[in-house]
């Protein structure tokens, strides 16, 4: 009878709720660490979008869990869905210059120049100072056949020290 009871207790008692209680915080942290530990350490972008997919359903305000998922997107080459968390985070932090740097990437990439100007432009506004910004709105003017829009953001890129812009405007914007 002694065993019965010491076997039923076992396993009732963490039924009874005498066991620790997982609070929906303590979920986030542990998806979180797991996503981080598979994008940092083992470089598996597939497992790290399911581990922030589920912290995610947790905390969809989460700007940082959108804009993790969106950098393991890139690693899949992924550029609708890296597009798409990047104006996530865009919507919940409205000032987030890495989610607009990385948003005008994706949308050279999937050929939609005229929407990566934008994101170029108000970049531009925030930092006027980076030539990069002009080198890559140039190269997107360029696409379009904006000839001369992009020899300007080259000149402007290649006077702020851009080697690269310079040999731009040398090869294409002489006449």
């Amino acid at each position: 009878m002694k065993t019965k009871f010491l076997i039923l207790a076992v396993i009732l008692l963490p039924l009874l709720g005498t066991g620790q209680v997982i609070s929906k915080k303590d979920s986030l942290s542990y998806y979180k660490f797991h996503a981080e530990a598979q994008f940092q350490m083992v470089g598996d972008n597939m497992t790290t979008i399911y581990w922030l997919n589920k912290a995610i359903r947790l905390d969809p305000k989460d700007d940082e869990l959108f804009l993790m998922r969106a950098f393991a997107k890139g690693g899949l080459n992924d550029w609708n869905g890296r597009e798409a968390d990047y104006s996530i985070v865009i919507d919940l932090d409205p000032g987030n210059v890495a989610a607009y740097t990385g948003r005008a990437s994706a949308r050279v990439n999937l050929k939609k120049y005229q929407e990566a100007i934008l994101d170029y432009t108000w970049l531009l506004d925030v930092d006027p100072n980076y030539y990069g910004f002009y080198l890559d709105r140039g190269f997107c003017k360029w696409q379009l056949k904006d000839k001369d829009g992009a020899c300007a953001d080259y000149r402007s890129a290649s006077y702020m020290g851009s080697p690269a812009a310079y040999v731009l405007v040398m090869e294409n914007c002489l006449e």
